[in-house]
C-alpha cells in the first residue's frame, strides 16, 4: 500500500493546511506533510489532533495506528500515545511531539512547530 501525503506551503501565522475536515472521518487518522516533516493527524469526533507519524520504539507509522478515545495504538508493537498530549500511556517513558490543531472554514491547519509544555 502506498503512502500517500499531502504538502502545503506555510501560512503567516506559523500553520499549514493539511486536509478538508470531510476527508477524515472520525475515529481515523492520515499521514500529512507539514513543512518536510511526517505527522499524523487524527480526528475524534469533531476534535483534530497532531502527532509526529513515527513511533519512538521500532519506527512504526502511528497514522495507520488504531484510534480508540484519545489514544493510538502504534500499528507494529501496540506501543500506545495519548493524542491530546503526545505521551506514552504504557508507563516506559517514550513520547512522541504533538503540534497544535485548528479549523477554520472546514480545513484543517496544522502548526508548523510542535508545542511545547
Amino acid at each position: 500500500m502506498r503512502e500517500e501525503f499531502k504538502t502545503h506551503d506555510q501560512l503567516d501565522d506559523g500553520f499549514c493546511a493539511v486536509a478538508r475536515v470531510d476527508e477524515i472521518p472520525p475515529g481515523t487518522g492520515r499521514t500529512v506533510k507539514v513543512a518536510g516533516k511526517t505527522v499524523a493527524l487524527f480526528r475524534v469526533n469533531d476534535q483534530f489532533f497532531a502527532i509526529n507519524n513515527i513511533c519512538p520504539h521500532e519506527g512504526g507509522p502511528l497514522a495507520k495506528g488504531r484510534v480508540k478515545g484519545f489514544v493510538v495504538s502504534c500499528p507494529w508493537h501496540d506501543l500506545a500515545f495519548d493524542i491530546r498530549s503526545g505521551y506514552g500511556t504504557d508507563g516506559g517513558g517514550y513520547c512522541v511531539a504533538c503540534y497544535e490543531v485548528k479549523v477554520h472554514d472546514g480545513q484543517v491547519y496544522v502548526k508548523v512547530r510542535p508545542k511545547t509544555f
